[in-house]
């Protein structure tokens, strides 16, 4: 399971010596910048986007910054398993190569849907900085509402933060479609989410946001992406009379047929689902009749998500040039706070996929 390998990677990670015999220079005239990007999943468009964002923002700086050299290298952090949106062991594969290099500087990553908390341990403990273009993983950063056990220290070995992401975290998107959700009129709410740590966090956020905000959570259902649970998952939704649903996961080959039964038993009822429903973009079409399905995703495009990803660890190696240490400072003080990042509706269009339309907030 995705989402136990995660946590057995970074506990792993976390059990390191906090990095203290690590290099902090590079030596010679070059230094690499390492890009982690799934290929082969629904992300793979969105990742070939961000990919050129981080390119273009290298080629605009000359390939160099602080007096280095720099060279870029893409690593796969899928393989050719379309329904899951990272793999655990090539990200962590990917997180050493880079924790492995003296040459290396920065690690861009993760895009996906908490697949930081498997690199982040590893690039902390050999004290790298990592830049995220995309992964809003509250815990990464903070102790995220409803999971106490969570809080970001289990990702820093070190004791001390290497990490800055470009977007917003998904905090932001719970607390959003809560106001959604009490702005159509529910006053109860029930949530289905997946079995990753990105649907469990996620879930677990929106529903002590809902608390907070008066609404009363009825009904939180795990869906553990077999098909034969589909109408179980929905009947048990349904049998709460909820007066919205929240979708929490990312999207998987079972997430239309899903929304789809929950819309027939339910119908009455507004469906919102958090940026995760993205993921299988263009290929995900959402249920016919489905015009209430609303989504919320950030408002930052893929391609300027990796573009800001490159300028801000080209723009600290200016500063803290071939020290990594200085690197992760400037990196960590440059970074523009995530609090500003807006977040974008999206609706259902006429062939039944998300549509932008409109900046949420």
């Amino acid at each position: 399971m995705v989402f136990l390998a995660v946590c057995a990677l970074a506990m792993s990670g976390c059990l390191g010596d906090g990095g203290g015999d690590e290099p902090t220079r590079i030596e010679g005239d070059t230094a690499t910048v390492y890009s982690s990007v799934p290929r082969d999943s629904g992300s793979a468009a969105v990742a070939s986007a961000v990919v050129a964002g981080e390119r273009r923002a290298l080629a605009e700086a000359g390939g160099r910054a602080g007096g280095l050299r720099i060279r870029f290298r893409e690593l796969p952090a899928t393989d050719d398993e379309p329904d899951h949106p990272w793999d655990p062991a090539l990200v962590s594969a990917n997180a050493h190569t880079a924790a492995d290099d003296p040459s290396a500087i920065a690690y861009l990553g993760e895009l996906d849907y908490g697949a930081s908390a498997v690199s982040l341990p590893i690039t902390n403990d050999a004290g790298l900085l990592q830049v995220s273009p995309g992964d809003g993983l509250t815990s990464l950063t903070q102790r995220p509402p409803g999971r106490p056990r969570a809080g970001p220290e289990r990702y820093y070995p070190s004791g001390r933060r290497n990490f800055v992401r470009i977007g917003p975290t998904d905090l932001r998107e719970a607390d959003y479609l809560v106001e959604r959700a009490s702005a159509a009129g529910a006053e109860r709410v029930a949530v289905v989410f997946d079995r990753d740590i990105y649907g469990r966090e996620l879930a677990a956020q929106i529903l002590v946001r809902a608390r907070r905000a008066g609404l009363e959570p009825v009904a939180s259902e795990e869906y553990r992406g077999q098909a034969d649970e589909i109408t179980d998952v929905a009947r048990r939704l349904a049998e709460t009379h909820p007066d919205a649903v929240i979708h929490a996961g990312v999207v998987g080959a079972g997430t239309g047929r899903l929304l789809a039964e929950i819309h027939d038993q339910i119908a009455t009822a507004p469906m919102f689902a958090t940026s995760g429903i993205l993921a299988g973009e263009p290929s995900l079409a959402l249920p016919t009749g489905s015009a209430r399905i609303e989504g919320v995703g950030p408002a930052i495009s893929p391609e300027r998500a990796g573009y800001e990803a490159m300028r801000l660890v080209l723009e600290a190696v200016e500063e803290g040039r071939r020290d990594r240490r200085l690197v992760i400072a400037a990196a960590r003080r440059l970074a523009p706070p995530v609090a500003n990042r807006r977040l974008v509706l999206y609706r259902p269009g006429a062939d039944g996929r998300l549509e932008r339309v409109g900046v949420a907030r």
